[in-house]
């Protein structure tokens, strides 16, 4: 796993639902797989492995002979030829387990020579599998080496005794050789498995062509074996100790030496659980460390599996819940942008009502004057970067003010106030206000900026309404649009075109002036027939809005 701080991002895309809502702003995602800055090794690092497992199994050999010459009396000339034999066959062993590491590691050793940014699935699959492979391999080597030597003692010396006590040494070799051999190489290959699982978390850990051992098997196969192992080889010397003390008649130093073998077993079989009780605990801690540290800002860490046992399998696992999180949060932070915090919470927590429903809401609608004209004298490249410069400034200010934004109509922005988020009717209409003022604000802002740079200066007009609207997903399966439709939608777009016919920049309904009340600082009503109406609509120009702070500061923080 990788220590806390070190990130693997692995971004989801954005949900269908999000996509392509605006051009306000590009949703820039990073790679799908930002490599983590862990260097790979060089494929001569596996050959080290390889030797030091060797090395091990050397040892272990050793330890197999010395048990022998312990455990019996060799006749005379046959020390020489049991060593020699011994000699031959571990060599002939080496070269055989070099060959079969050959075959264990070759498109492992391949893709580290060329690697890319994808993780060869194969070469995977092999440094997972390489240290029960190569402890096996090993393992088995060291058998085959005690049956050799067994049999050739056997044909000198005609001793079937002789021949049995070298296998069940080659057995004790083999044994301690296969359990020392996975630990050492288990613990080397560590590094090779985080760097390659730091470019693809949630590369595989168990399935077809992985192998997958137990915590439990791993812990009863080296606690059993290296306490078997042991215990013979303490109570063999123990014994030998005890036969020549009756021989001799010196017993004084007996329980010294007794002690001592008991010691040395007790040694070797607590060194090979406290391996196994590390081997096993420590990804579980670092994993631990990991979640304890857990805050959203860490949702695109990652946990670097090593393992095909049930803490690799654990890590994975949580790799899958990481990335559900990191995707949730990326999708409310994208959601974010379009529409306030509140609204984005109660979609992501399932408060959204999706097959439509009645709701009193205020509309804003708002359009570029004289747009057309504008498109025809500016380069295309221009023209998009002055529109998404307005667009942002709006936007912004119609969040801050609890709107969300329906949707966008060319150089138009439709704004909805009182949904999905339900807030009383004069509430809606006095946000849907400040926004209107708070866009009229910004405009003058903005159009300064643009004067000094030499671009064209924009005028815009504002319609508010409020009404019963109804609000819900419209669409088709496989794309919805979260939408409020209805009479009162209508009547704000009439609303908004006849800015242009009475020369104002904001114009709202009756129906919004009665909700915003004193507060509202309007001109002199307009009776105008809306196209669509039998009958005429009064609307007034909203000059400006009188609050008093801390009703707006209540409203701020709702």
């Amino acid at each position: 796993m990788s220590p806390p701080g070190k990130i693997t991002e692995v971004r989801p895309p954005v949900a269908d639902s999000l996509a392509g809502v605006s051009a306000v702003s590009l949703l820039v995602r990073p790679n799908s797989h930002a490599i983590l800055d862990q260097p790979l090794p060089a494929p001569s690092r596996l050959l080290t492995i390889f030797g030091g497992a060797i090395a091990i199994g050397s040892i272990a050999a050793a330890v197999g002979a010395f048990y022998i010459t312990l455990s019996v009396v060799l006749p005379p000339g046959i020390l020489g030829f049991f060593l020699g034999t011994l000699t031959v066959a571990v060599v002939l062993s080496i070269v055989a387990s070099f060959l079969v590491f050959r075959r264990l590691t070759r498109r492992l050793r391949a893709w580290l020579a060329a690697p890319g940014d994808a993780v060869d699935h194969e070469a995977w699959f092999e440094a997972l599998n390489f240290s029960v492979m190569i402890s096996l391999t090993v393992g088995i080597g060291a058998l085959a080496v005690s049956v050799v030597v067994a049999l050739a003692a056997w044909i000198f010396s005609g001793s079937a005794s002789i021949a049995l006590h070298v296998v069940i040494g080659g057995l004790l070799a083999g044994l301690l050789d296969a359990i020392f051999a996975w630990l050492f190489t288990d613990h080397q290959m560590r590094e090779l498995l985080q760097a390659m699982a730091a470019r693809d978390p949630l590369l595989p850990v168990s399935g077809p062509g992985i192998i997958s051992l137990g915590l439990g098997a791993k812990m009863a196969i080296v606690i059993v074996g290296v306490s078997v192992v042991g215990s013979v080889v303490a109570g063999t010397l123990a014994f030998r100790g005890a036969e020549a003390a009756v021989a001799t008649g010196e017993i004084s130093g007996l329980a010294f030496k007794i002690l001592a073998v008991t010691v040395a077993g007790l040694a070797v079989s607590l060194s090979g659980c406290l391996l196994v009780a590390r081997h096993i605990t420590g990804p579980l801690e670092e994993l631990t460390q990991m979640l304890a540290e857990l805050i959203p800002e860490r949702y695109g860490n990652r946990a670097l599996p090593r393992n095909s046992d049930e803490a690799g399998q654990l890590m994975a696992a949580v790799n899958q819940m990481l990335g559900g999180l990191e995707e949730r949060e990326f999708i409310k932070d994208a959601f974010g942008r379009y529409v306030t915090r509140q609204v984005s919470e109660i979609v992501l927590q399932g408060g959204l009502n999706l097959g439509g429903e009645l709701l009193e809401v205020t509309v804003l609608m708002s359009d570029i004057r004289d747009f057309t004209p504008m498109t025809e004298s500016l380069p295309p490249r221009r023209l998009v970067g002055l529109l998404n410069r307005y667009f942002t400034e709006m936007v912004e200010e119609c969040v801050e003010q609890g709107g969300m934004i329906d949707k966008f109509i060319g150089d138009a922005i439709m704004v909805v106030f009182g949904a999905p988020v339900r807030v009383p009717a004069e509430e809606s209409a006095r946000r849907a206000a400040r926004a209107a003022l708070g866009m009229r604000r910004r405009l003058v802002a903005l159009n300064r900026q643009l004067a000094m740079e030499g671009l064209p200066v924009l005028k815009i007009g504002i319609g508010v309404h409020s009404g019963e609207a109804i609000a819900g997903n419209i669409g088709a399966p496989q794309r919805l649009d979260y939408t409020v439709i209805g009479d009162s939608v209508n009547v704000c777009a009439r609303i908004e075109s006849t800015c242009k016919t009475l020369d104002q920049d904001i114009l709202i309904s009756e129906v919004t002036r009665e909700l915003l009340g004193d507060a509202a600082v309007v001109s002199e009503p307009y009776d105008i027939q809306l196209k669509g109406k039998s009958q005429s609509t009064r609307i007034l120009a909203l000059l400006d809005l009188h609050e008093e702070e801390g009703a707006r500061a209540r409203d701020d923080a709702g």
